[in-house]
């Protein structure tokens, strides 16, 4: 018993001395980049970095996360001259990231307090991936369901249910090749699904991000283009949606 609660002491001290970069990318973002980044800032877990990149943004976003980068030295700020899109301003932020482990948070959505503390305590030496449920947000701000996450099956892949939050390490994404930048939507639930495919994964059986659906992001301005990519990377695994 007393071995077991040292051994218990040990992966904890462990976990909590592992650094996570959270990576966001950000495009015209400033009216929901603040409680983003706040939410960042107000984890219970504070060994973090976040690596935010300005794709060409022609709003005030650069002048918000300047701002808070220098009030905080944990978040770094990268800019593109260009619009490169979503998934190559993923693999800015990852290749820039530090840490072990990494996070996602888009730019228009907010994490729980806890979100950090719950996933980064699930890693072990053999998983490689934690996701989570997630609760959605209008654009007001206002909870209009939730989504708990199911057990990672490829059979069932297109559902794609299990993407808007996850914690992976670094290697296990650069392994399978990073972020996929033909796609326009579900990058992020590609990544997941080639790492899954590979490594094992858990998950928490939590709500841990909000995940907002308004009228300037591309789900909802181009709702069959996420059709498209999801068949896209259903046809990558060689399954029929």
């Amino acid at each position: 018993m007393k071995l077991l609660k040292l051994l218990n002491l040990l992966s904890k001290k462990k976990s909590e001395d592992e650094l996570v970069s959270i990576i966001m990318p950000a495009r015209n973002a400033d009216k929901y980049i603040s409680q983003a980044i706040d939410s960042v800032i107000k984890q219970s877990y504070q060994h973090w970095e976040l690596n935010i990149v300005n794709d060409a943004s022609s709003d005030k976003t650069k002048e918000i996360i300047d701002e808070y980068a220098q009030k905080d030295s944990r978040i770094k700020v990268f800019n593109n001259q260009t619009q490169q899109g979503i998934p190559k301003t993923r693999n800015i932020a990852l290749s820039n990231s530090k840490g072990n482990v990494i996070g996602h948070l888009d730019a228009d959505d907010i994490l729980k307090p806890k979100a950090i503390e719950k996933t980064i305590a699930q890693f072990d030496e053999k998983t490689a991936l934690v996701y989570s449920g997630y609760i959605f947000l209008d654009k007001y701000g206002k909870q209009t369901g939730k989504f708990m996450a199911q057990k990672f099956d490829l059979k069932k892949i297109k559902e794609l249910g299990w993407q808007h939050f996850g914690m992976y390490k670094k290697s296990a994404a650069i392994s399978v090749g990073g972020f996929n930048e033909k796609l326009i939507t579900c990058s992020d639930g590609d990544l997941f699904m080639k790492i899954a495919q590979k490594y094992e994964c858990k998950r928490v059986r939590k709500y841990l991000y909000y995940y907002r659906i308004h009228d300037t992001n591309i789900g909802y301005k181009r709702p069959f283009c996420s059709v498209c990519d999801k068949q896209k990377v259903c046809e990558y695994y060689k399954i029929q949606s």
